[in-house]
């Protein structure tokens, strides 16, 4: 996702300056993308965090990062974060949380 600088680290505030408060978030994977330690410039086997694939009207696709293996909720669910922040450098914004949940 690209979007302005503002480079003051992950922070609650970030999110809501690319995403709306007022529109809902979709689930778009069904699976977590597994990401790899690296060491030495090498990737190893050991899996250091999760992400997964989001979206809302009017912002393009997103990736949201947690460090352990959270349960997705289904395809094109409604969705809301435990702890979202985000950080954004060189115009990129890169979102974490520690959980996503289906919002009914």
């Amino acid at each position: 996702m690209k979007r302005k600088l503002n480079a003051s680290g992950y922070s609650s505030a970030a999110v809501w300056e690319n995403l709306d408060k007022n529109r809902p978030i979709y689930s778009l994977s069904t699976e977590l993308i597994p990401q790899y330690e690296w060491v030495d410039g090498k990737p190893t086997k050991k899996v250091d965090a999760y992400k997964a694939g989001f979206t809302q009207e009017g912002v393009e696709y997103f990736q949201v990062k947690f460090a352990k293996k959270v349960e997705l909720p289904k395809y094109m669910s409604v969705v809301s974060f435990d702890n979202i922040t985000a950080y954004e450098t060189r115009y990129d914004v890169y979102f974490k949380a520690d959980d996503v949940k289906e919002v009914k």
